[in-house]
């Protein structure tokens, strides 16, 4: 019998190679896998507060909370805590109110127009969301970041809108009266996602008024958002009431007052939207959202010599009318009644339009708007003509005088102003934002335009005066505030 030959180590070592090596790769696999839950669930796990219903948990919450103001109140980068982060088992511990509830303000389109005199309803068809504003406030200091018509400010507590609501926002060239009812429903559902430790404002203007919901910042309670809900509906929603006309009468009325201590040039004639402006930064807020379908940097008086001499200039023309053969007179009593016909043939055409649920058109006070070759096009669209009688009141050549004076030495009286440089009016933010506001103001400025508008001159102007104030600058159109509309609609 032969005797049994034992393997050697080295043999008995490769023969369990294979299962060695998948022994160790067991091991690591499941040495790594331990290492990712423990990072997950004990070192990467945010730290929180979690409070207890004893009786000690009243002073922990206080002790949070005024860490929490004391970093709101530094002015320096955000503070991490926040009031989506303090958790609390406590009844009624840390407890936000619960949001009004919000009107429906039509279902927009007009109705009811009986004529002219009777009241045309624009319309609001305000569907309601809470998604435009974000966040909350502690102990009445913002740790909000707010979004209004796409732009976003963070750490806005006390917020005004400064909007123009004039005629010239609702003309053709910008998008017609859509754009306003939009506007309308982006400020109210943003006022109705502010906390209740926000405080808000409206300053609209138009023409030359200035108007506000109320004279001084306005807590965002329950009971102010359904007054300010109210307040709102009626503005811009009947054709013939447009502008400041349909603000509710007891609204305040801004007018500047003297005020030495803010060393403003009396000189310088500011121009509305910038008084304003004006009438928003005496409130003390943190943030400004400007709407402005214009930027003109105001004026000053000219000079005395100069007037003189354009008086003369006038008159000299008059004299020269006069020798030709025209009645200076006759020509401008043919040319008024031709501007009233023109407005009672816009009127008619406007009348028909809501007959019809179309929109009507809507202008400044000067009719000759209505002759302008857009204002043209659009009505053939709508399948309209409307031209004016020249009978009357042409020279010669057969062109109008518009400018003919209706008599000999009718021409300009009184102060005549010239626009001034934008710098004037960088200027004359720059001392309110020093002498009105314990701290200054973020200023967001957005220019209402046109689609085929050309505006860098403006787009410019307002940028840097944006930038100057710590805020950001946008172009606005119809189709702009739309599509914003469209997402905020669809996001609710």
């Amino acid at each position: 019998m032969s005797a049994t030959v034992r393997p050697s180590f080295f043999r008995r070592i490769s023969s369990g190679m294979p299962l060695l090596i998948t022994v160790v790769v067991h091991v690591v696999l499941i040495a790594i896998a331990g290492a990712v839950v423990v990072q997950q669930n004990i070192v990467g796990r945010k730290k929180t507060f979690e409070a207890s219903a004893t009786d000690t948990a009243p002073k922990a919450v206080e002790h949070r909370l005024q860490i929490a103001r004391r970093g709101g109140a530094s002015g320096g980068v955000s503070n991490p805590v926040s009031a989506n982060r303090i958790f609390t088992s406590g009844v009624g511990a840390v407890a936000m109110p619960e949001m009004p509830e919000l009107p429906s303000l039509g279902a927009g389109g007009f109705g009811g127009f009986g004529g002219m005199g009777s009241g045309v309803g624009l319309g609001a068809g305000v569907g309601m969301s809470t998604s435009l504003g974000g966040g909350a406030g502690l102990g009445g200091r913002g740790f909000m970041s707010l979004s209004f018509l796409g732009m976003t400010e963070v750490r806005a507590n006390k917020v005004v809108f400064v909007v123009d609501i004039g005629p010239g926002l609702l003309d053709i060239r910008k998008g017609g009266i859509r754009a306003f009812e939009i506007m309308r429903r982006e400020i109210t559902r943003l006022v109705a996602a502010l906390p209740p430790s926000a405080e808000f404002n409206v300053v609209f203007f138009a023409r030359d008024q200035i108007r506000l919901f109320a004279s001084t910042l306005q807590p965002a309670s329950s009971e102010n958002k359904k007054l300010f809900f109210s307040w709102i509906a009626p503005i811009n929603a009947d054709l013939q009431s447009l502008g400041t006309r349909s603000i509710p009468a007891s609204s305040p009325r801004w007018t500047r007052k003297a005020d030495d201590s803010l060393k403003l040039d009396e000189t310088y004639r500011p121009p509305l939207w910038l008084n304003a402006v004006h009438a928003a930064l005496e409130q003390q807020p943190d943030t400004v959202f400007l709407v402005t379908g214009g930027a003109h940097s105001g004026s000053r008086e000219a000079d005395p010599a100069a007037v003189a001499r354009s008086r003369r200039q006038r008159e000299k023309y008059a004299q020269e009318l006069v020798r030709q053969g025209y009645d200076l007179a006759a020509i401008a009593a043919a040319r008024s009644r031709a501007l009233a016909k023109l407005r009672a043939d816009f009127n008619e055409i406007n009348r028909k339009l809501v007959a019809s649920g179309r929109d009507p058109f809507v202008i400044q006070d000067d009719i000759r708007r209505v002759l302008a070759s857009d204002f043209q096009a659009a009505l053939k669209r709508a399948g309209f003509t409307l031209q004016i009688d020249r009978t009357g009141w042409t020279d010669k050549s057969g062109n109008l005088m518009w400018d003919s004076p209706a008599s000999v030495g009718g021409g300009a009286s009184g102060p005549t102003y010239v626009e001034v440089d934008f710098s004037e009016a960088l200027a004359h933010v720059a001392r309110l934002q020093a002498g009105l506001g314990r701290r200054r103001a973020s200023l967001n400025v957005f220019l209402f335009t046109g689609p085929n508008e050309k505006n860098e001159r403006a787009e410019k102007n307002l940028g840097a005066l944006a930038s100057r104030n710590g805020g950001r600058f946008s172009v606005l159109t119809t189709k702009r505030l739309e599509d914003l509309g469209a997402a905020t609609a669809s996001s609710s």
